[in-house]
Parts: C-alpha cells; sequence; structure tokens
C-alpha cells in the first residue's frame, strides 16, 4: 500500500510507478534501489498497459515524464 494513493483506484499509482522506474534507471543506472518501482507496477499495472508503454517508449513517444 502506497500512502500517495489511498483510493482503491490503483491508475495513477500503476502510472507513477512505472514512470518512477525509468527515471530511476535513467538517473542511477542499472540499481537494485530501482526494483521497487517496477516490482510495483508491475503487480497493480495490466499487462497490457505495460507492453504497450514499452512499445511507446521504444518509438520515442511515450506521454510521460521518463
Amino acid at each position: 500500500m502506497d500512502p500517495r494513493y489511498p483510493n482503491q483506484n490503483q491508475t495513477r499509482a500503476c502510472y507513477d510507478n512505472y514512470c518512477d522506474y525509468y527515471k530511476c534507471k535513467r538517473l542511477l543506472g542499472d540499481v537494485d534501489d530501482c526494483t521497487i518501482f517496477k516490482r510495483y507496477f508491475e503487480t497493480i499495472c495490466p499487462n497490457f498497459w505495460i507492453s504497450q508503454w514499452d512499445e511507446q517508449r521504444s518509438k520515442g513517444a511515450f506521454p510521460g515524464p521518463i
């Protein structure tokens, strides 16, 4: 449970943790400290969202702050 998202709808938490993971990797490199974000978004995000966002990132069209 992330206290930043007290509601049952976890859509925003999913998106934020996805963005936080890739921001962390960009800033810190491939370190274990970033894996907490990955674990969170892999747990609460639907797989088809993750694959769609990964595809958008690879094309440079992801709409988020990464």
